[in-house]
């Protein structure tokens, strides 16, 4: 579908340290010396937007939504930069570049660092508010925004718009909030997102899973989980790599997890959403110290 491959790549943009290139314009004017820098967020908006990249990714559009247009409304098209946690973990004291520092990002990966240069992350909020309208299903909102940034995405918004006309539509309607029960599943919060231990979640989600060194990844051990009812399609992931590999009958499909899986004193921690995503759970939420999930 022509939707998921383009916000396939919108996502690959805003995950690496391009984020839709350094000097911030979608198409470089004629005059080079027109050129100018998107600026930098605030540190209040900066959070916001992290946050909101955070409730994107996970499926949470009406709060990351919300988050975006305050900072758009207080400061602009601001960029946000920041280092997710897990990198100065696995940094071990190094210190790493600024995140607004693209050429030493680069030189992360000459220097075999790669792993770590995986971790820098950015957003704006006009990005924020095209994604997640086209997810909401809000096609005229996302019209709205995405001619603010042109390209493949303003296609696909106009396209959808055409298609199904200015009234806002819920895709794939959630179940009512009511409904759901809590995991018995431990987690923890960080960058605003939901991380869950691999191994406990396999077996409270049903997944089968399996972890073994990976001489490509610099030695590093690549995580492979299986579902019971699909047995030839297995996912493959790398620790600190936001990779994620889609075999099926011997063919493999690459795709992106918003928050790199790492391994902390022996546990490997992953993004909720991405397994609840694998395992067909419509919604889910934090409260009350447990995520609760809604029935299939």
């Amino acid at each position: 579908m022509r939707l998921q491959r383009s916000l396939m790549v919108l996502i690959v943009m805003m995950v690496m340290t391009l984020e839709l290139g350094r000097l911030g314009v979608t198409s470089p004017p004629a005059d080079p010396s027109k050129w100018r820098p998107i600026p930098k967020a605030s540190p209040q908006a900066a959070e916001k937007l992290k946050k909101a990249f955070a409730a994107y990714s996970q499926g949470h559009y009406e709060q990351a939504i919300q988050l975006a247009l305050e900072v758009y409304k207080g400061e602009g098209n601001v960029r946000a930069r920041w280092w997710q946690s897990w990198v100065f973990r696995y940094a071990k004291g190094e210190t790493l570049p600024d995140p607004f520092d693209f050429d030493a990002i680069r030189r992360m990966w000459v220097e075999g660092k790669g792993h770590l240069a995986n971790g820098a992350r950015g957003a704006r909020p006009v990005w924020i508010l095209a994604l997640s309208y086209l997810e909401a299903g809000n096609y005229e909102e996302a019209v709205k925004w995405a001619k603010l940034i042109g390209g493949q995405i303003l296609y696909d918004a106009q396209e959808l718009y055409q298609r199904h006309g200015a009234k806002a539509v819920r895709v794939n309607q959630l179940p009512p909030k009511t409904t759901r029960h809590p995991l018995p599943l431990r987690f923890l919060e960080e960058d605003y997102f939901i991380l869950v231990p691999l191994d406990e979640a396999c077996k409270v989600l049903g997944f089968g899973c399996s972890i073994a060194p990976n001489p490509k990844m610099g030695g590093g051990k690549s995580i492979r989980v299986t579902k019971p009812d699909a047995p030839n399609t297995a996912y493959r992931f790398f620790l600190g790599h936001p990779i994620v590999e889609r075999l099926e009958n011997g063919k493999g499909h690459t795709g992106i997890i918003a928050y790199a899986p790492f391994e902390e004193d022996g546990k490997i921690w992953v993004p909720f959403y991405w397994l609840a995503k694998q395992t067909g759970i419509k919604g889910w939420e934090v409260r009350d110290g447990k995520i609760y999930v809604a029935p299939k």
